[in-house]
């Protein structure tokens, strides 16, 4: 007599193979959840060094100067061309201003530091999480990315810092910066 195979078990084991072996292939490929909060952290410390970029921008165009910290830069008053409306401050509704520090080296992963270097420069460091390949795309919205292209560029993980000349009454971006861009913090 012949019997028959039960081939359930054997059938269950095999797509449970496959399963696995899926998703640790979509890990290796994608990357995993941790690599996901990295970049999504490493975007928020992006839009702080693109916010606080754009505060000294503001006041530099306001006052000719650049602003000894980053609170003065907040404190100061745009330009409008419409003088008959009070203008805002540079700093207005710009979030995370506890994660700014002057100085040059940001204490822990997430935050930025601002430094007047003399004449119109000023560096601005952030400590990241993960390298950026000029390949990936960054998340996020940068406005000044057009006028400060070193944004875009390579960097490792850990501390980096941005060195950058400003713009004084110059268009950036096909307009002139005379008041605060604000960004959305992811």
């Amino acid at each position: 007599m012949t019997s028959k195979r039960n081939l359930g078990p054997v059938i269950a084991l095999t797509g449970a193979g496959i399963t696995v072996a899926a998703v640790v292939a979509g890990f290796i490929v994608v990357g995993g959840p941790g690599d996901a909060r990295e970049r999504r952290l490493d975007s928020i410390t992006m839009t702080r060094i693109s916010q606080t970029l754009n505060v000294v921008q503001c006041a530099f165009n306001a006052t000719g100067d650049v602003p000894a910290t980053l609170e003065d830069a907040a404190k100061t008053r745009s330009i409008l061309p419409d003088k008959s409306v009070a203008p805002p401050l540079c700093g207005e509704n710009q979030p995370s201003p506890d994660r700014v520090a002057t100085g040059s080296q940001p204490a822990a992963p997430g935050d930025v530091t601002y430094r007047p270097t003399g004449g119109a420069g000023i560096r601005l460091c952030g400590n990241f999480r993960r390298a950026h390949d000029v390949n990936d795309r960054l998340e996020g919205y940068y406005p000044l990315n057009s006028a400060y292209p070193q944004l875009d560029e390579a960097r490792p993980a850990g501390i980096h810092c941005f060195e950058f000349e400003l713009i004084g009454g110059q268009h950036l971006g096909g307009s002139v910066l005379t008041q605060p861009v604000f960004d959305p913090v992811p």
